[in-house]
């Protein structure tokens, strides 16, 4: 199609020239050898015309002619498959058995799945619709919550992932209430507690005070962002010690990029996350940090991992903890790379840090994602498993999908 687009465009202009010069005024005709009944000159102007429009006129032309019909009918057709495709995910989430286990046909549910499906409820604007199943799986939690924090049924222990996104969930329920919490007391506590145990570098896996080698950039990512929505930016006491301590942690990235430590290599989870946190912070700050951070390359990044090499999905391997006398394990971490992704390049776009080209193989990358890695179980159902991702006997992990619908809901 663009070929044949390509020659009508080099064809016409061209005979048009060719046609034209018999129009030419008495006197200026050009003397040439005839080649059968055509002048040679002609011939040969001919084809140096038609070689500079192939070459010269007809990419940008089909470039832009491409551009234009992605916007104007490829894009929407691609929006009304992730609305689709994000409402089936929904289904499938709140049709397992416990809101939520790691995979769907879990029995009982862990702590940090079921934060992340209230998550992707609250993110996807279908809270409304599905307020119940809401607070059900919220009561889940609030009967779990222990003065320091929300615990993870693997370490048995109160863990910064956990506590940073059941602080998260708090602070929404503050700003929209469901009326699943009476009082937000214990919550406050919670949040000072997690706040007074940053070490230099962070936070670690578990509600302790880390050393430098325990502290990780995904959970220091994850207490950063719920402190943040819990205000901690703008109170009296803690805002400057907040604003200067986010302030050091971006001075840590290298070129925009940051791994799972500052000795790691540059991840696409990381790198997004942070650059999903920085367009949340106020301007102000965000000039600050821009003196040693570059969203720009950050974005640049995201978008080559993402598009470019098809990440979707990356595994961080976290060391074992020393707490109280005994040695806990932890689990290698799935990250939905993908996910992380979108929600940071739609942001980058919108803060014009993002070509809309670029935008534009965002959407065709995530249709592909949809078209070839969900797959469905029951009618109007669909679960998330990217072809890089280690596949449970036990089935598809419920985490893939509510990470991915809230990706989607950054595209619409």
């Amino acid at each position: 199609m663009i070929t044949l687009l390509r020659l009508l465009i080099t064809i016409v202009p061209t005979a048009a020239l060719f046609y034209a010069r018999r129009f030419l005024p008495a006197g200026m005709e050009i003397r040439s050898v005839n080649l059968g009944a055509l002048p040679l000159a002609d011939l040969l102007a001919a084809a140096v015309i038609a070689l500079l429009i192939w070459f010269l006129i007809t990419p940008p032309v089909c470039r832009f002619a491409q551009n234009l019909h992605f916007r104007l009918s490829t894009q929407r057709k691609i929006r009304q498959q992730i609305r689709k495709q994000q409402r089936f995910l929904l289904n499938w989430l709140l049709s397992r058995p416990a809101h939520w286990g790691i995979t769907g046909t879990a029995s009982e549910p862990q702590y940090a799945n079921t934060c992340e499906g209230l998550l992707a409820l609250r993110g996807s604007g279908y809270l409304d619709r599905k307020r119940e199943s809401y607070r059900n799986a919220f009561q889940t939690l609030t009967e779990a919550v222990v003065p320091t924090g929300l615990a993870s049924r693997t370490v048995n222990r109160p863990t910064v992932i956990n506590t940073s996104m059941l602080l998260s969930l708090v602070a929404l329920e503050k700003k929209n209430s469901t009326d699943v919490i009476d009082s937000f007391d214990l919550y406050d506590d919670i949040a000072a507690n997690l706040w007074f145990l940053h070490a230099e570098n962070g936070w670690g896996p578990l509600i302790l005070r880390a050393d430098k080698k325990e502290c990780r950039f995904v959970n220091t990512w994850w207490a950063l962002r719920a402190l943040y929505q819990y205000g901690y930016l703008e109170r009296p006491e803690e805002g400057d010690a907040f604003r200067q301590f986010l302030i050091s942690i971006y001075e840590k990235n290298r070129g925009g990029t940051f791994g799972y430590s500052p000795s790691d290599a540059p991840r696409l989870t990381v790198t997004a996350m942070y650059l999903l946190l920085y367009y949340d912070l106020p301007r102000a700050l965000r000039r600050e940090i821009a003196g040693d951070y570059d969203p720009r390359a950050a974005a640049d990044f995201i978008y080559t991992r993402f598009v470019t090499e098809k990440c979707q999905v990356e595994v961080e391997c976290i060391d074992g903890t020393y707490a109280g006398g005994s040695y806990i394990a932890h689990t290698p971490w799935k990250h939905i790379a993908s996910a992380y992704a979108m929600q940071a390049l739609a942001a980058a776009r919108k803060n014009g840090d993002l070509s809309r080209r670029d935008m534009d193989d965002i959407y065709r990358r995530t249709s592909e994602i949809l078209s070839r890695d969900l797959r469905s179980p029951a009618a109007n159902e669909s679960c998330y498993i990217p072809s890089d991702i280690e596949i449970s006997r036990t089935g598809p992990y419920t985490f893939a999908a509510a990470h991915l619908i809230l990706g989607l809901q950054a595209l619409l």
